[in-house]
């Protein structure tokens, strides 16, 4: 396998900008539909309109993955600079965009294309690509990365809180979580993801037991770990929660964090007011690869 590769992702990703830029990371967009309007995800609307559309609309609001056509433009444009495509994507038990990944590259050629299931989203799939983006800077062959982003998505955990379920039941992704329907009252759902698919993991009483769950969680894997990555991601701007990320990130010391926000394509799914802390091993020979960034 080649070491000139491209690193492609679909919008649920939620990739900060700067990133995506610094190792040109090509997008392949969701769709968000409110009502009988359609939106390019993180391109035809902004975070803010699409958040006020959220807390105050009353029409639908739903999102669609890419089709194979939308993979097939910019795989195709990717291969014009590049030997082959890595492309990372967002769960297949959460959306149909791997499956459109790989129906794709099956017809382009699967010897140009390699398609990841992440088993995960949002800046989950962040943290994999930032990996995967300083391996290919460094020269490492595809082969020899494919086997580092395993171990990633194998060890990854995803912790979030939201306000209520609500928004997952409607959009049919509320996997195991459905357990906590009718016992919440005035408790929040703390959730996680497991093998890629929505689970519950207990209520708590508001967001303040919430956050110290999150936090428990964390440092515990990174007990663990040892050498991790971390990242904070959220829903509608708190001040709070961003103060507890950064004290998190200060006391646990990952080799890389990220704190960014979650994109209109996962937005309607969870709801407006979620928080997330994402903590993923990596091997332990990588280590002085995050050491200059």
């Amino acid at each position: 396998m080649t070491n000139k590769f491209a690193i492609v992702v679909d919008s649920v990703s939620d990739i900060p900008e700067e990133l995506k830029k610094k190792f040109n990371i090509p997008i392949v967009h969701a769709k968000v539909i409110i009502g009988e309007k359609e939106y390019l995800d993180r391109v035809g609307i902004t975070r803010e309109d699409f958040l006020s559309h959220l807390i105050h609309s009353k029409e639908k609001i739903t999102s669609t993955q890419p089709s194979p056509m939308d993979f097939d433009i910019v795989f195709k444009k990717a291969l014009e600079k590049y030997d082959h495509v890595l492309s990372l994507s967002v769960s297949s038990k959460l959306s149909a965009s791997y499956q459109n990944a790989v129906i794709t590259a099956k017809r382009i050629g699967k010897d140009k294309i390699t398609c990841i299931d992440t088993l995960s989203v949002t800046q989950g799939i962040t943290l994999m690509v930032n990996h995967a983006a300083l391996r290919r800077e460094q020269g490492m062959e595809l082969s020899e990365l494919l086997e580092e982003i395993k171990q990633m998505i194998d060890t990854q955990k995803f912790f979030f809180l939201v306000n209520e379920l609500k928004y997952l039941q409607r959009g049919g992704r509320i996997g195991k979580a459905k357990s906590l329907l009718g016992t919440l009252l005035d408790k929040k759902p703390l959730l996680t993801l497991e093998e890629g698919a929505i689970d519950a993991l207990k209520s708590v009483k508001g967001s303040e037991a919430g956050y110290e769950e999150m936090v428990k969680l964390v440092s515990e894997y990174a007990d663990k770990y040892k050498t991790f990555v971390l990242a904070g991601a959220y829903g509608s701007d708190n001040p709070d929660f961003e103060k507890l990320a950064q004290s998190v990130k200060t006391n646990i010391k990952p080799l890389y964090y990220v704190y960014a926000p979650i994109g209109p394509g996962v937005l309607c799914h969870v709801g407006p007011n979620v928080e997330a802390f994402i903590i993923t091993k990596i091997p332990e020979s990588s280590k002085e690869l995050y050491q200059n960034i």
